[in-house]
């Protein structure tokens, strides 16, 4: 879909912006990775490196890990230091597996001023509770043990908020965008429909009511859209379909 495409290249450039700001402010050199979750949508994820995105694919799966506590609602960070953190066992498999020994997930709040209480307990998601229901979150990983003190912490928070207010409007123009498409879509298939059914009413002299029950009817013979059926009449017009002017 055009409009989850156009997201992942917004998150993919914000997970570099991350490294980059995280690397600068505490010399510390990490991996980044975004989640976005939006309702009647597959979750939005990517990374700096193939591993990343496996491992925030296997915190879905196996529904542990900081980055899916965080977007839980349970805490606005959390942390696993993987030599000495036995919270989340088979996580922290992978995560040695990917050759990290730390990572650290972020929540990112959106949704105009967003979802969830910091701190608050509970383990619905945030993204079935939070204003407009949409949860994101960064999550970082370092091959250091103990990568994640709390001055890193305090840097990587200010830089979420930040982060969060540029996604915030990333997704309101992909969402815009995304609705626009589809509306144009329905508008073209509308007139397809249209033209078809007036040359079907002046085939056969029937209403219009009349023609769409022959479309309808065809549509389901065949088994495909009432739209494709209309345009298949619309092309074997001798000048060939007309075209729609929407947004022309």
């Amino acid at each position: 879909m055009t409009g989850t495409h156009g997201l992942r290249e917004s998150l993919d450039r914000l997970a570099a912006a991350t490294v980059q700001a995280v690397s600068r402010a505490t010399g510390l050199q990490v991996d980044c990775g975004v989640v976005v979750h939006q309702p009647k949508r597959n979750p939005a994820v990517t990374g700096t490196s193939d591993e990343v995105i496996e491992l925030l694919e296997h915190e879905q799966d196996f529904e542990e890990g900081p980055l899916y506590e965080v977007l839980a609602g349970g805490h606005p960070v959390a942390v696993l230091q993987r030599n000495a953190d036995f919270r989340w066992p088979r996580y922290s498999r992978h995560l040695q597996m990917a050759g990290f020994g730390s990572a650290m997930g972020v929540r990112l709040r959106v949704g105009h001023g967003a979802a969830g209480t910091e701190g608050a307990g509970g383990s619905t998601p945030d993204h079935e509770a939070g204003a407009g229901g949409t949860a994101a979150g960064l999550a970082l990983f370092a091959q250091d043990a103990k990568a994640f003190p709390l001055q890193v912490i305090a840097e990587v928070r200010t830089f979420a908020g930040l982060a969060a207010k540029s996604l915030d409007m990333a997704i309101e123009l992909h969402a815009a965008k995304s609705m626009a498409a589809d509306l144009r879509s329905a508008l073209d298939s509308r007139t397809s429909i249209n033209v078809a059914c007036g040359v079907i009413m002046a085939q056969n002299r029937c209403s219009y009511h009349e023609a769409f029950s022959i479309l309808a009817k065809a549509s389901s013979h065949r088994n495909i859209k009432v739209r494709q059926v209309a345009e298949d009449i619309l092309e074997r017009l001798p000048e060939g379909p007309p075209r729609a002017h929407f947004g022309h």
